[in-house]
């Protein structure tokens, strides 16, 4: 598969400059950044999908592509990741005939104010909570923070662990990597599930988006999932 980026949008501001996250200082900045979304996220309302009586996930469909994504869906551990960061639970089934490539930088998140978000790579999620040195590539944080998921439901997942089950501050992380979004070719009729983790946009956003684009799907609109505060 080809390496690819996401470009910023047009009137898109990409927030924060890059980090690498590696050894000992690189993991604690993210934990600062991790003990700071969750002090922010305790008062905040849950997100909900911007959708008329809609629950669950938001589905859409493209020519060769269905996809569905879900806020609240996390249930697994650490029970306290979406203190930390944003976690959404893309599903998707290729009804084509073709194989079509997914990537970690085929989505972004955008607030209100068009601040874009790049999705973090799960090794430096499990590095916020002690697990291991990160995944030594490039991370762009947010400036700040807030919200809550929220809303667990009744999914049980099980994570097969990966060498590592708790982090150096005693939290069980075992279920970050194995549950995030595989990247790769989702074959004909396959289906793929998992988690994009983001950092939380900042508390005085009333609403977010994500937006996919695809580029073996040539021609094809990108797509956007909104989600707004409840209440």
């Amino acid at each position: 598969m080809t390496d690819h980026l996401m470009r910023p949008y047009f009137g898109v501001t990409v927030l924060g400059g890059l980090w690498r996250v590696k050894g000992k200082a690189g993991r604690l900045s993210l934990l600062l950044l991790a003990v700071g979304a969750g002090l922010a996220a305790c008062a905040q309302p849950a997100l909900v999908p911007d959708v008329p009586g809609a629950a669950g996930p938001i589905l859409q469909e493209v020519p060769g592509l269905q996809v569905a994504v879900e806020v609240g869906a996390w249930n697994a551990r650490p029970s306290s990741l979406p203190d930390a960061v944003l976690p959404l639970l893309v599903t998707l089934s290729n009804t084509g005939d073709k194989p079509v490539a997914v990537a970690r930088q085929d989505f972004a998140l955008l607030d209100q104010a068009n601040r874009q978000y790049s999705s973090i790579h799960p090794a430096d999620v499990a590095a916020m909570f002690g697990g291991g040195g990160g995944s030594g590539v490039a991370v762009s944080p947010s400036v700040g923070f807030g919200g809550s998921s929220g809303g667990w439901g009744n999914r049980s997942f099980v994570g097969g662990g990966l060498g590592f089950t708790f982090g150096s501050w005693g939290s069980d992380i075992r279920d970050i990597i194995p549950l995030a979004l595989a990247e790769g070719p989702v074959q004909p009729g396959a289906t793929v599930r998992g988690f994009l983790y983001f950092a939380r946009p900042a508390p005085d956003n009333q609403e977010v988006r994500l937006v996919a684009f695809f580029p073996d799907l040539s021609g094809t609109p990108r797509m956007e999932f909104r989600f707004r505060r409840a209440g």
